[in-house]
């Protein structure tokens, strides 16, 4: 029962521990001063109003991707720590009753022990001395064993109900594994999602380096086209990664919402 639930949140935290670091914050873009003066000097007023417009939606792009970095890992990590405490959780669940049952069907066994085994003793001898045929000593036997019957079925008895209340509870403990186990799977399929997701917005920004170099170029040359260009092609990738990360947010609270849930339910 333990084997297979320790098993599924080991999975989960790996998993959870392979998506760490992946929302860190990006390296911002950097304008320094007087690095479109040429270009914009060479500009027409449209070209001029178009780039001045593509450069603050890309810093507005940027700073929301930080502040989206931010949150994500924020919740990431405590979403982390929400498994890692189910985990711990699991492994307790109902461990004290189950060891408090499981020593009250030693102790009471150890109790009756001498009863039972003398009981057992005694038929055994009737059994050993029924060939000899000594009338005495086999009704004084049967006379002992007649005595000790009674107390032995009432000791029995109350072996077989304290072992019955510790099945119970191993059951229900069991029960209640398996449920926490099914719930836990229910957030792989999340954690899938945000690890594609993550890899998308990784290959996109990285896809900004050359544009971001390009830029430069066409900046140093004073080349409008060239910026204007450029500098398209970066808010076209910075808003694809935008809405990627705000899906990859609202995932993690998701699972969030779903660790909350489990942990109201089971704890």
């Amino acid at each position: 029962m333990y084997l297979k639930i320790f098993t599924s949140l080991l999975a989960a935290l790996f998993l959870f521990s392979a998506l760490s670091g992946q929302a860190s914050a990006a390296a911002p873009f950097n304008f320094t001063a007087g690095l479109l003066d040429k270009t914009l000097a060479a500009s027409s007023q449209s070209q001029a109003n178009r780039i001045h417009s593509l450069q603050g939606e890309l810093l507005t792009l940027q700073k929301q991707e930080q502040e989206l970095d931010q949150s994500i890992t924020l919740q990431h990590n405590q979403n982390k720590e929400a498994l890692a405490a189910l985990s711990k959780q699991s492994k307790a669940i109902d461990a004290a009753q189950l060891a408090n049952l499981e020593e009250e069907v030693k102790r009471t066994k150890e109790r009756y022990k001498p009863l039972l085994s003398r009981y057992t003793a005694i038929n055994k001898q009737i059994e050993d001395v029924r060939p000899l045929k000594i009338k005495s000593l086999n009704a004084m036997l049967r006379l002992q064993a007649t005595a000790l019957k009674l107390p032995a079925q009432l000791a029995r008895a109350d072996i077989q109900s304290k072992e019955k209340a510790h099945q119970a509870a191993k059951d229900k403990a069991s029960k209640a594994a398996k449920n926490l186990r099914g719930r836990l799977e229910d957030i792989d399929p999340m954690n899938v999602q945000i690890k594609a997701k993550m890899s998308a917005a990784h290959s996109s920004r990285k896809s900004l380096s050359p544009l971001w170099s390009a830029f430069k170029k066409s900046a140093k040359k004073g080349d409008a086209i060239g910026v204007q260009s450029t500098l398209s092609s970066m808010v076209t990738l910075l808003r694809q990664i935008h809405d990627e990360k705000q899906r990859i947010y609202k995932l993690e609270t998701s699972v969030r919402d779903k660790l909350a849930a489990i942990k109201e339910d089971t704890g």
